[in-house]
């Protein structure tokens, strides 16, 4: 199967606001980095697209559709907005990114649909927004593309959806949106709802509400989780959902703000770990529709989404990151949160491992959850 990016250049004028965790540069650094490692042709491109009005209405209100839309043209909302659909907020300000990049980001979720139902391998980065609710923003999330994605597969048929998050936050807009649909299995790996956002969804107990049993299954973990607890927990994830739940197809969310990098997150995975936890889905599963998500260190996420790439484009990984390379991320604006040695990250592309100990409560807590999936 041959691998697309869906991505735009767009992006670089569709940012968040100056002391947003997402003014950063994602996608148009992304495609910068590939091109300069030479890991990325021209024809592997497939250049972004809005998503229809229609295919927004999949998931979301129109009530709150024409309230985005009008806060974006008029550059300001009123208070009675603001408390109802959660605009204009620290959380969830306005700027281009708010209602522009979001249907531009949707848009190219559909498209990586559209490519996988023709046979190709699709990867949008700028996918992944899993908060957002039908009629509301949440989380930094305005419009939900996965649970778009998973409409759009609906619509065209699909019985059986496997939606898997490995993103450091809970998948709450996807889940809660889905929670009592037989078609539709959320697998979420995520930080303890106990210390993170959002701190009310993403327990073990919420199992989802279908008519059979286990169509939802959440791993919250401690913080300060390692690669090796992190694979252990998604295969013995994957193991259980697999028992249950028997996926036509599947939609996989690769967040990178579970990168210890990551100021966002408590959990301290390389993008080694990252990496084998793909490869680890697709050994599982077979291919599947491939979406970014979090990430707020541009450099940690670039390096890793390059590696995604590598893998679904069969290229081979530079043991080195080039002069060309390490220029692109040198010229990124960004100021270190805490003072770390992070030259590595423009040396080598592939992180050594993380691993370490399996902590027994990261075990006990797979156990609790498979007794509860099966109960």
């Amino acid at each position: 199967m041959k691998a697309k990016l869906v991505a735009s250049y767009a992006y670089r004028s569709l940012r968040y606001t100056p002391n947003h965790p997402l003014r950063i540069p994602r996608v148009s650094l992304l495609l910068d980095f590939l091109k300069a490692m030479e890991l990325l042709e021209e024809e592997e491109v497939v250049e972004s697209r809005n998503a229809s009005w229609e295919e927004l209405r999949l998931f979301h209100t129109e009530d709150y559709l024409m309230a985005l839309k009008r806060a974006d043209e008029e550059g300001r909302v009123s208070r009675e907005i603001r408390e109802r659909y959660n605009l204009g907020t620290m959380e969830n300000p306005l700027s281009p990114a708010m209602w522009k990049g979001s249907v531009l980001a949707t848009g190219s979720s559909v498209q990586a649909v559209q490519l996988f139902l023709e046979g190709k391998l699709a990867f949008n980065p700028a996918g992944g927004m899993h908060h957002a609710y039908p009629d509301k923003a949440h989380g930094f999330c305005f419009i939900n593309d996965p649970a778009i994605a998973i409409k759009y597969l609906m619509e065209r048929g699909s019985k059986a959806i496997l939606y898997i998050d490995l993103d450091a936050h809970h998948c709450d807009g996807v889940q809660d949106g889905f929670y009592q649909e037989d078609r539709v299995f959320t697998f979420s790996i995520h930080q303890s709802p106990e210390y993170a956002f959002p701190f009310n969804r993403g327990f073990l107990e919420e199992r989802g509400e279908g008519r059979g049993k286990g169509f939802n299954l959440n791993l919250p973990l401690p913080k300060g989780v390692n690669d090796r607890e992190f694979l252990y927990v998604l295969e013995k994830g994957l193991e259980m959902v697999l028992d249950v739940f028997k996926p036509e197809v599947y939609v996989l969310q690769l967040g990178t703000d579970g990168l210890k990098e990551d100021y966002l997150s408590k959990f301290e995975l390389s993008n080694w770990g990252l990496l084998m936890a793909f490869r680890l889905v697709r050994e599982a599963l077979g291919e599947g529709i491939y979406l970014g998500g979090g990430g707020y260190h541009p450099l940690a996420l670039a390096r890793a989404w390059a590696l995604v790439w590598c893998e679904l484009s069969n290229r081979q990984i530079p043991e080195q990151i080039n002069s060309e390379g390490r220029k692109v991320l040198s010229e990124v604006n960004f100021e270190e949160f805490e003072e770390e040695d992070r030259s590595y990250m423009f040396e080598r592309l592939l992180d050594r491992p993380r691993e370490g100990e399996v902590r027994t409560e990261v075990k006990k807590l797979c156990e609790r959850a498979k007794a509860l999936l099966y109960s």
